[in-house]
């Protein structure tokens, strides 16, 4: 009777064991990202509805802010711990040499018919496509027109409000401090948004992007100090503060002179907008500003990159089974009817022709009117303009590199503190540029 007991009790436990695994490792995916909670909120419910479709796969979320995540994902790289798909920044591809862990997506059978031709290009390194483009994004201006509405702007005999030059912007800026001198018109940038609205400005002047085809720095030294004393003149005309050192708030979508509307503006990427439009009032009005120009018919000075990819883990490789999940994810993610509706434009818009499609035609929701999709057509129309006039300004994969970005947005940083005059600023950049750049992608 023992021995009866005992191997009915083997049996149902072999059954119950058996039944806790027949979801294999295969059918388990693993996917990492970083974003606000409000992007927190639809992933999982996107994930919630995939798992309900198909049930066969079960999906484990990592989710994590913006600061560490960068540092988190190298770390696990290199242990070969990272997930098995997750969200990349587009220059991580280079800096955290993307061709050694990142798989080759075209293994994967993707279809990359539905995106522009050259979209991808940035993704690829050896004839591998190492990441799959979420959406493209660019620096603009947002301005909250409340406070250029509350201080009198206005242009074209009053019947416009918002400034479409520089010197228009610098006319507001004069009156909205001139009535307040705690009020700016767009108030604080910190150093990584004022060296691209410096670019900005010097490609419009001159036509050229801030790196050349040879990896090296495409300004002179008087050009940079051309672009310095523009941003001295912004900050003599009541647009930007007169010194960083006067607000050291660090984040910008929380600073109390941004949610006080103290401050009239930001540039920023249009991916990213939401951040600072969910810490203002009910009271404010943010809307979309473009780029200025220095004349209004102008239209060029616009940066673009892709603003971040889905890269899957190269362990995916081995395995045809997890391979044919992933891609499953992947695809569902990204054009799904129901996904594509719950996930919206947090991480932008994508220029995947269908996905574009679902997301105008979603119910309940216009996608269109929102700041990120306005910021979309606006960045993709201006580049494109630029195209032809034979002025190309997609941002270099190195720029951002963390090492790299201090030679330029140290001395930056350092002029807005007043630390610095143009001249030592420009100088210090150029002693430094081209060295740095090279010894970085030699790395």
């Amino acid at each position: 009777m023992k021995k009866v007991l005992t191997l009915a009790l083997l049996m149902t436990t072999t059954l119950f064991l058996v039944a806790c695994n027949s979801k294999t490792d295969d059918s388990v995916i693993s996917f990492a990202w970083w974003g606000t909670s409000d992007r927190n909120i639809a992933t999982y419910q996107a994930i919630e509805l995939f798992e309900q479709k198909y049930p066969q796969y079960t999906v484990k979320g990592e989710q994590s802010t913006w600061n560490g995540y960068q540092q988190s994902l190298n770390n696990k790289l290199n242990r070969g711990t990272e997930a098995d798909v997750f969200q990349v920044n587009y220059n991580w591809i280079y800096s955290m040499y993307g061709k050694d862990y990142f798989m080759d997506l075209t293994d994967l059978g993707l279809d990359f018919s539905k995106y522009p031709a050259d979209e991808h290009k940035p993704l690829t390194v050896d004839n591998k496509v190492l990441g799959l483009s979420i959406s493209e994004t660019g620096y603009i201006f947002y301005l909250n027109q409340k406070l250029y509405q509350d201080a009198g702007v206005s242009f074209d005999g009053g019947t416009r409000v918002l400034p479409k030059t520089w010197d228009e912007l610098m006319t507001a800026g004069e009156l909205i401090n001139g009535q307040d001198a705690s009020k700016y018109a767009l108030g604080r940038l910190d150093a990584q948004q004022v060296a691209i609205l410096m670019f900005s400005y010097l490609a419009q002047i001159h036509g050229k992007n801030v790196i050349n085809d040879q990896n090296q720095l495409n300004f002179t030294q008087a050009q940079l100090v051309e672009g310095f004393n523009f941003i001295t003149d912004l900050r003599s005309t009541g647009v930007l503060i007169p010194s960083n050192a006067i607000d050291t708030h660090l984040d910008g979508p929380t600073n109390p002179n941004w949610t006080s509307q103290k401050y009239g503006g930001v540039l920023q990427w249009n991916t990213a907008i939401s951040e600072y439009q969910n810490t203002l009032p009910a009271s404010a009005n943010v809307v979309m500003a473009g780029m200025f120009q220095q004349q209004a018919s102008q239209n060029i000075g616009m940066y673009k990159k892709v603003s971040m990819a889905y890269a899957v883990s190269r362990r995916v490789e081995s395995s045809p089974a997890k391979k044919e999940a992933v891609k499953t994810f992947i695809e569902f993610m990204t054009t799904d009817p129901e996904a594509v509706s719950i996930l919206g434009v947090d991480r932008g818009v994508s220029s995947n022709t269908t996905t574009q499609e679902l997301l105008k035609d979603a119910v309940g929701k216009n996608f269109e009117t929102s700041l990120e999709w306005q910021g979309h057509t606006v960045v993709q129309a201006m580049y494109n303009h630029q195209l032809t006039q034979d002025i190309t300004l997609y941002i270099h994969p190195y720029y951002e590199h963390n090492t790299f970005r201090a030679i330029y947005e140290g001395p930056i940083e350092s002029f807005l503190l007043n630390n610095i005059n143009a001249n030592e600023a420009a100088n210090r950049i150029i002693q430094r540029f081209n060295t740095e750049l090279a010894r970085i992608m030699e790395d």
